[in-house]
């Protein structure tokens, strides 16, 4: 089984990128993806729980193949937990996305301390966006230990850095999915922290699939490690059969 551990539907129509759920299948079939684990991009720029409700009507119409993470603004404080909370306890989301991007909210900041711990009671993932190196991850995982935080892009130019705050922090893992085509940076990876806190990711549908999927794929690893990346990772995360 292959699992997405991070793209979007409903993303940058204003950019010319479509994405809706059928498309995003489309994309899923043609590159041999099982399951992808979405936010809706809208979410993180506009209207939160219009987004999540976005997100929910792709999950039932492809249930078997599209899990949705609930994305909140911090700055809502009591009114981003309770949603944050419903969507996984009574609609069935899988996680919790954040980006700093849209925020301008730091991970290890107070206004996210409160839903970094809802998750860690609820043993849900954090996926944040990451391409400072994962210099405020390194915070709040030290806050939140109990946390399953993914750290999206692995810090982005500076994956080096991320992947030594990973070492520092078992209960990180690197997502792979960038724009960065260094080579080396899943072997790097796999060296430092194991096969096993690695995920493979493609932000799709704003980058195509085939960069994530080829990284995995073209790496001087054991094909062992290539499953757990590709998917068993995500599966073992979410407690999903893989």
């Amino acid at each position: 089984m292959i699992i997405d551990a991070h793209a979007h539907i409903s993303c940058w129509e204003e950019l010319g990128i479509s994405g809706d759920a059928d498309y995003v299948v489309e994309l899923m079939d043609l590159h041999g993806i099982d399951k992808a684990c979405v936010s809706d991009s809208r979410s993180l720029r506009y209207d939160f729980v219009q987004g999540n409700d976005g997100i929910l009507r792709a999950v039932r119409r492809y249930p078997d193949r599209i899990l949705g993470y609930v994305t909140v603004n911090p700055w809502h404080g009591e009114e981003a937990l309770k949603e944050f909370r419903r969507r996984i306890l009574e609609d069935g989301m899988v996680g919790l996305k954040l980006h700093v991007s849209h925020t301008r909210v730091n991970y290890h900041s107070p206004l996210c301390d409160p839903l970094l711990e809802e998750a860690s009671d609820l043993e849900v993932p954090v996926l944040i966006h990451c391409y400072d190196g994962g210099a405020s991850a390194d915070k709040a995982a030290s806050k939140h230990p109990r946390v399953k935080l993914i750290l999206g892009h692995m810090g982005g130019p500076d994956w080096f850095d991320a992947i030594m705050v990973a070492k520092r922090h078992p209960n990180i893992y690197l997502e792979i999915c960038s724009s960065v085509m260094e080579r080396g940076i899943i072997e790097t990876a796999v060296r430092h922290i194991g096969a096993e806190r690695v995920l493979f990711g493609t932000d799709m549908p704003l980058l195509d699939p085939v960069v994530s999927v080829y990284k995995v794929r073209d790496a001087e690893i054991t094909e062992r490690e290539k499953r757990l990346i590709l998917g068993e990772n995500m599966a073992r995360i979410l407690n999903l059969e893989a």
